[in-house]
């Protein structure tokens, strides 16, 4: 009898996930990680969910990834995104990422706009600290 085993990928470091991405591609991300952290300074950076991952009050506020195709801005609270719904009209997005292949200074916009709003707001969104939403299932704890 063959019992069929699922392989855990190990979690890279997020010294290894930056230094895999394309320069091009990291520089651009590097942009909108910046921001992040310039908007909530008080934002905690890991590796959850196996992509850069920035939390709020111990909760998963947004992540950043590579993908194959594209870049990607994920959003945890996404039902927060409804209030830009009709700049999201002309976006490539999914319902809790924004996905793109240039960072443009339109796009910039409104990440800032994005990010300023859903993390002032985040406590308020359906999904704040509710573990049945498969994007929120992990909370950070800082070691002490």
């Amino acid at each position: 009898m063959i019992i069929n085993k699922r392989l855990k990928r190990s979690t890279p470091s997020l010294e290894v996930y930056w230094s895999a991405i394309q320069e091009v591609r990291r520089n651009e991300l590097s942009v909108v990680r910046n921001l992040i952290l310039d908007v909530w300074p008080q934002a905690q950076l890991d590796m959850a969910l196996n992509m850069p991952t920035f939390h709020l009050e111990g909760e998963p506020f947004c992540a950043l990834a590579d993908q194959k195709n594209f870049m990607v801005l994920y959003v945890m609270p996404y039902d927060l995104l409804n209030a830009f719904r009709n700049e999201l009209i002309v976006q490539n997005h999914g319902r809790s990422c924004i996905r793109f292949k240039r960072l443009t200074p339109e796009l910039l916009d409104l990440f800032d706009r994005i990010i300023k709003y859903t993390g002032s707001r985040f406590t308020e969104s359906t999904y704040y600290g509710k573990a049945s939403n498969a994007h929120t299932f992990l909370r950070h704890v800082p070691l002490t």
